[in-house]
């Protein structure tokens, strides 16, 4: 469920106001693996033999259907033959993504059900094949960006990559320039596209990920590790053989190579042997070689001689049993020479290194301490996949919302309450206004009375969103115990904030074990109207199902249960500063009676609110009984007053009889008109809080009594009549003034 979002928006009544598949795991060694159409087949002819050990990495490949209904036991066969299951999901929404964000909703709901039947471990692979339209960098890297949130919140066990990638330095320069290295756990090129300009291109955007290269043709008959061995010395860490259409590749090759392979080693590109049609050095941590050499096609011996005079003790290996025999290594001069006779078709030889006489050589000593200081963007995309799952998970909940208002006036403050059932769904927020207190005094009717809605413009990019184009920028302050959890301190900040809309800043407090929010404060800037300031500060706590408190866990429902803030608007001329506290309680997520309940607080008499995209709207009830948002709200009210004027200023009591207008959108204008008039008594203010586009608030006033007062003069404690001054006393005001910082 993509939640609406609690706010501290509130109504001013006028009344008031008077197991980790691990991509490091993946890094610094070749680790080999089939693409293939029948994974199974493929899992129980490894299952035959050689076996794999525990440090032999072998990956079995296959696209699986988007609803994944034999995801689970496919994988489970694979994991059983002690191969990686890799899942290449193929997705279809068309370009551009955010005119088809409903597909790729449905998509990502398959994408991320896959990826929770596969299983910790397991690596998934998102394939983009749009039906219609072409992609750009942006919708490239939003697509990357929503499925990786979805796989990692949905399994957090495993591992995420998308492509192939563009084929191009400058499709991948345009393609890391929405930030997306943070969404990719390793890099997935096509084999065609593995050339140095392209691998020297993602060594600089992407240093250190590991590289895969998807679908290396496998040959109709022989091995296919000279291919792969070809690509791994081209710089791929993880090289994916596809089969032939017309026939299948033995994983028992690949076994052996794999196991031969396995282990920290590079390529080494130096110590390549002449004498063979074509050759791949890899050297191990060890020192030690493993060499795959293509023999003369016509079968005589292999003849290789190596230039490092300190090899010793070759050994051929079998590429179908594993097993290995010794053979006759020379040394001549300054080079060593092996044979193999006759010459298999593929060689994979072992050869050691002698150590180096002492004295020489070099000794390298490595300190290594403290904590690692995680990426920004990489605590950003696990909060996000958090929420993603969560969102996922959370149908819809009701509860009751209680938000108390303390309204800061110039003659003291006042207090209210409003309060009654919220219910949260894919449909909105609705609340319903079951309860209204005043100064701490309940209002007894049954309806409450409809006021106009003074709130903040709603922010249409919130922080921490995955969207199309960058708004925020993110900096990791550092870390912090905050509510008795260890936190990642996140701040944020706009990169703008276009004309005629507000975005907020402030930070944002990761749990580092679950990687939810524990705390948000956020400061609304660009704000424009009657509303000078906002500030809201989010607490965030885990419940379960029933809304009984529950431990810090991924499978908790972690939610926003209490919001307090704090906001200024302008009202005729003058500042109100409001308090305002929100909390959830009676909470219930997922229950059956969610439906029923809401059925019946829209069928009532109560009146209800909605939050909309333009922000808090009443529910008005047609004469059918239907509700409908409130489009047009009528902002003025007119009402009759009466009573009487008096002081020692005049003789008499003097009747005052008359309206009080009332209008904060006067004409249309944004303007605040206020007219009292009765009889002998006019008070008049009008107030422009955004005067001609501007943050200034200009305004004028308009005070008369209209009749006539004495001021009498006292002299010894007795009046003197002559010295008596009659007046008609009336003033004209006129206001101008600007907010500037955020609360000033």
């Amino acid at each position: 469920m993509r939640a609406p979002r609690l706010t501290t928006s509130f109504a001013v009544a006028l009344v008031a106001v008077a197991a980790v598949a691990d991509a490091s795991d993946l890094a610094g060694r070749v680790t080999l693996g089939i693409r293939t159409g029948d994974p199974v087949t493929v899992a129980a002819s490894l299952e035959r033999g050689p076996r794999l050990d525990d440090e032999t990495r072998l990956i079995v490949a296959w696209t699986a259907a988007l609803e994944g209904s034999a995801v689970a036991t496919t994988a489970a066969a694979v994991r059983r033959s002690g191969a990686t299951p890799w899942l290449r999901v193929e997705l279809e929404t068309p370009a551009p993504v955010l005119d088809h964000l409903a597909r790729l909703e449905t998509e990502l709901a398959g994408l991320a059900g896959i990826a929770a039947a596969a299983g910790d471990g397991a690596w998934v692979q998102a394939v983009w094949r749009p039906e219609t339209g072409t992609p750009t960098a942006a919708d490239r890297a939003y697509l990357f960006k929503r499925a990786a949130v979805a796989v990692t919140g949905a399994a957090p066990g495993v591992g995420f990559t998308a492509g192939p990638l563009p084929p191009d330095p400058g499709g991948l320069a345009a393609l890391y320039a929405e930030e997306v290295a943070a969404y990719l756990d390793v890099l997935v090129l096509a084999p065609e596209d593995l050339r140095p300009e392209v691998t020297a291109a993602l060594a600089e955007l992407d240093p250190g990920k590991p590289l895969v290269v998807d679908g290396v043709p496998g040959p109709r008959e022989g091995s296919p590790v000279a291919a792969m061995a070809a690509a791994a010395a081209a710089g791929a860490s993880v090289v994916l053989v596809e089969e032939p259409p017309a026939g299948s590749v033995d994983p028992a090759p690949l076994v052996v190579a794999a196991r031969e392979l396995a282990g920290q080693l590079v390529h080494d590109p130096y110590s390549v042997p002449s004498g063979a049609e074509a050759a791949w050095v890899f050297v191990r941590e060890d020192l030690g070689l493993r060499v795959v050499a293509v023999g003369p096609s016509d079968g005589s011996r292999l003849r290789l001689v190596f230039a490092d005079p300190l090899l010793r003790a070759p050994e051929l290996v079998d590429p179908a049993t594993g097993e290995a025999r010794t053979l006759t290594g020379v040394h001549r001069g300054d080079g060593y020479v092996v044979v193999v006779d006759p010459a298999p078709e593929l060689a994979l030889l072992r050869l050691e290194r002698a150590p180096l006489p002492e004295g020489e050589g070099f000794e390298e000593a490595i300190d290594v301490g403290g904590d690692r200081q995680m990426p920004v963007e990489e605590i950003l995309r696990r909060l996000q996949a958090f929420e993603d799952d969560q969102d996922r998970r959370l149908e819809h909940y009701r509860a009751k919302r209680t938000m108390d208002l303390r309204f800061q006036g110039q003659q003291g403050s006042i207090d209210a309450t409003y309060a009654g059932r919220v219910f949260v769904s894919d449909e909105g927020l609705d609340w319903v206004w079951s309860e209204f207190y005043i100064g701490g005094v309940k209002w007894r009717s049954r309806k409450l009375p409809k006021v106009p809605l003074i709130q903040p413009e709603k922010v249409g990019s919130l922080p921490v969103e995955i969207r199309l184009e960058k708004d925020y920028d993110y900096r990791l302050r550092g870390a912090d115990v905050v509510d008795g959890r260890d936190c990642w301190v996140v701040d944020f900040q706009p990169v703008a904030v276009p004309a005629g809309e507000s975005r907020y800043q402030g930070t944002v407090w990761v749990d580092r074990e679950v990687y939810a929010r524990v705390r948000t404060r956020a400061v609304q800037v660009g704000l424009a109207g009657d509303v000078l300031s906002n500030e809201e500060t989010y607490f965030f706590s885990p419940v379960d199902a029933a809304g009984a408190p529950a431990a810090w866990r991924p499978d908790s429902f972690i939610l926003p249960l209490r919001i307090s803030g704090q906001q200024v608007f302008t009202v005729f001329n003058a500042t109100l500063p409001v308090e305002i506290d929100n909390r959830l309680s009676e909470l219930l997520i997922n229950d059956d009676g969610f439906e029923d309940e809401r059925a019946a607080a829209l069928a009532s008499e109560a009146t209800m609110v909605r939050d909309t995209a333009d922000g808090l709207r009443y529910l008005d009830k047609t004469p059918s009984g239907e509700r409908v948002v409130e489009e047009e709200f009528d902002s003025s009210r007119l009402f009759m007053v009466g009573g009487v004027f008096w002081d020692e200023s005049v003789d008499t009591p003097i009747p005052a009889i008359g309206v009080d207008y009332i209008d904060l959108d006067f004409k249309d204008s944004g303007a605040q008109l206020n007219v009292f008039f009765a009889g002998l008594l006019l008070a008049a203010n009008i107030s422009d809080p955004d005067f001609l586009g501007s943050r200034w608030n200009a305004g004028a006033s308009v005070n008369g009594l209209f009749f006539e007062a004495d001021d009498e003069l006292y002299r010894d404690g007795e009046v003197v009549p002559e010295e008596t001054v009659s007046r008609r006393t009336g003033s004209v005001n006129v206001f101008a003034g600007r907010p500037f910082a955020d609360f000033f």
